[in-house]
């Protein structure tokens, strides 16, 4: 038979029909023979077999294949037909390598009159590949991340409307490095300058170039930048243009530029300002200027600064009898071209000769005359007006008492000026003595419990002492850092009622006695500055508790219980007795603790013996001995 076509998307199955009994052995060539392989999956025998093609595709030749019956009663002649080899390309696609935004072109080969579709995968469409399309490959690279981005896709060859071999397309690429934007660098002449470049983009480097030399950089170079400038008498500004590359798979990329300056400056330090200062007071001096930095020299220690030192200055101004002055010359470095000098003078010291305490009855006056050094001015403040002494002034402290209810303690303070320098406060005490005789004695301080209404006794120990014209009076008040301000009753004896009307249950009260100057009004002036007040006891009131029997047994059945329903107020736990009685005889008796307020006893006739009674006789029942946590009713 003549030539069959084979094409790729056929089973690759060839077969003589009718021909299982001739026991077939196959055969494969290429006639000519210039290149390819031909082979079978499966044995070569039979009335089927199947061809493989090799890794090498058949190019400029046919394929001949021939079937051979191997039973002695067929004819042994073969059987053979010519098969084109299936459409492929040469050479087959390179792996690319190339940079983001660069154009990249496939331009597929192979034997005449081939056609080729293509498509891409999703890698292939991530670095900017169409989804599919025929002939050439054109198109513009992506890489939108900081690594290389692998894509691709198949390309298949047909011829006529047969389907050949298929490939792979493959691309790698590159991304575009960027770079951080550099700072721009002002240094003195002579300090070192440092630029470090950095990128997202793993593994790049840096080439640079420099259009002034005369910052002391070559014209170009690669990589951080790290050199000592000159000293240059002005100015010197450079502009570096930084240019970022990424090299991988041997294909170097590279990035947008960047530029910035480096600036030496000539070395130069402003004019400080003279200073006046007070001894004691903190100096500090800071020096501005273009240079890195600053050294000084003082010409005079005295003053509390060292002789020589680096940066800027900061001391505590000396203590010295005379003002000294001293002149510091300021040197910028590293590179010195000028110096400035100014100075520093030190004021003399004010001072205050230490004042004796003063301790005086109320009444007398106070005289401290203050002294310190020439020229010197005091100024003072007193932490406690109530001995009679403003609470600031100037010079010497000359007052007089006033008679007070209590000690009364003032801390002085004392602060020389002298011009516009303060020395060191001094303080000392004025203490103004309340030289009373009045004492209102001693009461018993042990607490007092009162339950309900009564009077109540506190007890004085009677060892009072009164001046002229005293008296002595006892008060009840509620607030014990207000007595005075809180009192509910005043009285000339040692005994208080309580009473609901006027004061409050489950409440606290306080006594004292007074004793002070007598008024006409029968009572004591509590504005007498010799006013004694000593306090005595606390006394709690509380309520009495209440028992009621809210169901009082009417009447008991000897064949019958009834239920008696006790109401309590008050604290608990309560205790009471409950009995039943026939006249003065007691038939039974319990006692109860309890904390609810409300209770239920079931009294029962079992529960004692009644003794006959003609016609029945009355049963008594009755409550006693009750109390709560704090009252009982006896009290």
């Amino acid at each position: 038979m003549g030539p069959l076509q084979y094409c790729t998307n056929d089973s690759n199955i060839y077969t003589i029909p009718n021909s299982a009994a001739a026991n077939l052995v196959w055969t494969a060539s290429i006639v000519p023979p210039l290149g390819g392989v031909v082979g079978f999956l499966g044995p070569p025998a039979g009335e089927t077999i199947r061809l493989s093609w090799g890794s090498t595709p058949v190019t400029g030749s046919m394929i001949h294949l021939c079937a051979t019956p191997t039973n002695p009663c067929y004819d042994p002649t073969p059987v053979c037909m010519d098969i084109i080899p299936p459409p492929h390309l040469y050479p087959v696609p390179p792996y690319l390598t190339v940079c983001a935004d660069d154009e990249v072109v496939f331009e597929w080969q192979g034997p005449p009159d081939q056609h080729y579709t293509w498509y891409s995968y999703p890698s292939g469409m991530a670095i900017g590949a169409p989804q599919q399309g025929s002939g050439n490959l054109v198109f513009t690279a992506q890489n939108p991340t900081n690594m290389p981005l692998p894509g691709g896709g198949l390309i298949t060859t047909w011829l006529g409307g047969c389907r050949g071999i298929s490939y792979n397309w493959t691309v790698l690429v590159n991304p575009k490095p960027s770079m951080n934007q550099p700072d721009n660098i002002a240094v003195c002449g002579g300090s070192p300058v440092s630029a470090t470049f950095s990128s997202a983009t793993p593994t790049t480097t840096f080439t640079w170039t420099n259009d002034n030399p005369a910052i002391g950089l070559p014209p170009s170079g690669t990589g951080n930048i790290n050199y000592v400038s000159p000293k240059v008498p002005g100015p010197q500004t450079a502009t570096i243009t930084v240019t970022p590359q990424y090299t991988s798979n041997g294909i170097t990329c590279t990035g947008d530029p960047v530029t910035f300056t480096i600036t030496l400056n000539g070395s130069s330090v402003d004019d400080p300002p003279d200073i006046t200062v007070c001894p004691g007071a903190p100096v500090s001096v800071a020096f501005s200027g273009n240079a890195a930095a600053y050294s000084w020299a003082n010409s005079n220690t005295t003053i509390g600064l060292d002789a020589a030192g680096s940066g800027d200055i900061a001391f505590t101004a000396a203590d010295n009898p005379l003002p000294p002055t001293a002149i510091v010359t300021v040197t910028p470095q590293p590179c010195p071209f000028a110096s400035q000098s100014f100075s520093i003078t030190v004021q003399p010291k004010a001072q205050v000769n230490q004042p004796d305490d003063v301790s005086v009855c109320g009444g007398q006056p106070v005289v401290v005359l203050l002294s310190g050094s020439s020229g010197t001015t005091f100024n003072w403040t007193n932490s406690n007006t109530a001995i009679g002494l403003p609470a600031a002034g100037a010079g010497n402290i000359v007052f007089p008492t006033p008679n007070v209810s209590a000690t009364q303690t003032a801390t002085i303070t004392i602060t020389p000026v002298r011009g516009a320098c303060t020395g060191e406060p001094v303080t000392f005490q004025i203490t103004v003595e309340r030289c009373c005789a009045t004492d209102a004695g001693t009461l018993d301080t042990a607490t007092i419990g009162v339950c309900g209404p009564k009077m109540v006794a506190v007890k004085h120990l009677g060892n009072q002492n009164l001046e002229p014209n005293d008296t002595i009076r006892y008060i009840l008040y509620t607030n014990p850092a207000n007595p005075l301000g809180s009192l509910i009753q005043y009285s000339d004896s040692l005994f208080f009622p309580f009473l609901p009307d006027t004061m409050h249950f489950d409440s606290v009260y306080y006594a004292a006695v007074i004793a002070g100057n007598h008024l006409p009004n029968d009572s004591i002036d509590v504005a007498d500055p010799c006013l004694s007040l000593v306090r005595g006891p606390k006394i709690v009131w509380w309520k009495k508790p209440v028992i009621a029997v809210n169901s009082p047994p009417d009447a008991v059945c000897r064949d019958g219980c009834v239920e008696v329903l006790f109401d309590l107020e008050g604290q608990p736990p309560f205790e009471f007795t409950w009995q039943v009685s026939q006249g003065t005889q007691v038939l039974m008796a319990r006692q109860v603790t309890t904390t609810e307020k409300q209770l239920v006893v079931l009294v029962c006739p079992q529960d004692f013996d009644v003794p006959p009674v003609p016609n029945g006789g009355l049963l008594g029942f009755m409550v006693s001995n009750f109390g709560d946590k704090v009252c009982w009713c006896g009290e």
